[in-house]
């Protein structure tokens, strides 16, 4: 598990987002991924970027699928919003 507390993270601290995503791969902490992603998907979509928040989303919702997390759901929910997945089967 990340010692570092990336909750108090926010999309526009991007250094420290960066930091924490690498940290999390390196321990390969999953569910840790699949959070600091989608605040990384919630910056960019703040500022209008949806093609950059759909990158970020979509590598939340892989990381969510391989973790097994139900927030899987909502990241693929927010993908078809975009056009850019096909729902889920629940």
């Amino acid at each position: 598990m990340m010692t570092t507390d990336w909750r108090h993270l926010r999309p526009e601290d991007a250094a420290a987002l960066h930091a924490a995503i690498l940290s999390a791969h390196a321990q390969h902490d999953l569910e840790q991924l699949v959070e600091l992603y989608a605040i990384a998907a919630d910056g960019e979509e703040a500022q209008g970027d949806v093609d950059a928040a759909c990158f970020f989303l979509t590598q939340a919702f892989v990381f969510a699928l391989e973790a097994g997390v139900a927030r899987a759901y909502e990241l693929n929910r927010r993908l078809v919003a975009h056009g850019r997945a096909w729902p889920l089967e629940p």
